[in-house]
């Protein structure tokens, strides 16, 4: 049995109205249509529904059967119909991203104020996670997106680049050594503040460095990106960040060099695979692409780039 809701549509106006015209034109059908519809049904029930002369149409004791269970899958559906697009309104009305905690912290309470300035009715969650865990939470669908720099490929999940971006240099502002540009042999010269071994940006800096054939004086480790630069401040050493966190630099007495020859790598929106269009989403994620070109790198000049491998 393949029982379709437009035949119950179409058997529970007849019934209704005893007049196949009447109901074909309320539910805008075709007459020949509609008695197509009825008498489909009446097959696959293997029973007529209505008996018919050319005076009048009525219900047969089937038929008056028929119409509760029918009157009742089809006010189920339809309520069903009605609370999924309830549920996507909502979804639809609550917007869920992640973020590094660099960007977290001193870029997204901006962005935030900007969309809930445009999108007032639109609730924003944020995560404040690590690169590996926002993936994690992007392919379990606990949240709809997250921004940062991804380096290792997944499967279900799609990536837009946002922004590119390079590796600086950041030192000091009383260090007069380290001028706005400067080749990758100046990390020779200084101590090194670096981030932890899984950090992205790291292995990206460890990658440039044995590619130039660098040997560093590693001062610390540490796990935060504004921990590196606070320390830089203080004249403990130089760090190495991505141009996209520059934004951080702002809370401290420090300077910004480009590294030359410049590695380049994206900054991504991942987002799972197949997933339903999301407008404020989009929105959003133009949001973070303006609020990126106007913040990258704020004390350094644009220069041609180089890819990170």
């Amino acid at each position: 049995m393949n029982l379709h809701l437009r035949q119950l549509k179409a058997f529970l106006g007849v019934a209704e109205t005893s007049n196949f015209t009447r109901t074909a034109q309320k539910l805008h059908m075709s007459q020949a249509a509609l008695s197509s519809a009825i008498r489909e049904l009446e097959n696959q029930l293997d029973c007529n529904l209505f008996e018919r002369t050319t005076r009048h149409v009525q219900l047969t004791e089937a038929g008056h059967q028929f119409r509760q269970t029918a009157m009742r899958v089809v006010q189920e559906l339809e309520l069903s119909s009605m609370q999924l697009k309830e549920i996507h309104r909502h979804r639809c009305a609550r917007l869920r991203v992640g973020f590094t905690p660099t960007l977290a912290s001193h870029a997204f309470p901006e962005m935030l104020e900007s969309f809930r300035d445009a999108h007032p009715h639109v609730h924003i969650d944020v995560m404040d996670e690590a690169p590996r865990r926002l993936q994690e939470l992007v392919e379990s669908g606990s949240i709809d997106a997250a921004f940062g720099a991804f380096f290792q490929k997944a499967s279900g999940i799609e990536q837009l680049p946002v922004s590119p971006s390079t590796l600086v240099l950041v030192h000091a502002e009383q260090d007069s050594t380290i001028g706005p540009s400067m080749e990758w042999s100046v990390l020779e010269a200084h101590p090194i503040i670096a981030l932890s071994d899984v950090s992205p940006v790291q292995q990206l800096l460890q990658s440039a460095v044995k590619r130039h054939n660098l040997k560093l004086r590693r001062t610390m480790t540490v796990s935060h990106l504004e921990t590196a630069v606070a320390l830089a401040e203080r004249g403990i050493g130089v760090t190495v960040i991505p141009s996209f966190a520059t934004a951080v630099c702002r809370r401290y007495r420090v300077n910004i060099a480009r590294l030359l020859p410049p590695v380049r790598f994206n900054y991504c929106r991942i987002v799972k695979m197949g997933r339903s269009p999301n407008e404020n989403l989009e929105h959003f994620t133009n949001l973070v692409i303006d609020h990126l070109r106007e913040t990258e790198s704020p004390r350094t000049a644009p220069m041609p780039v180089e890819d990170a491998g």
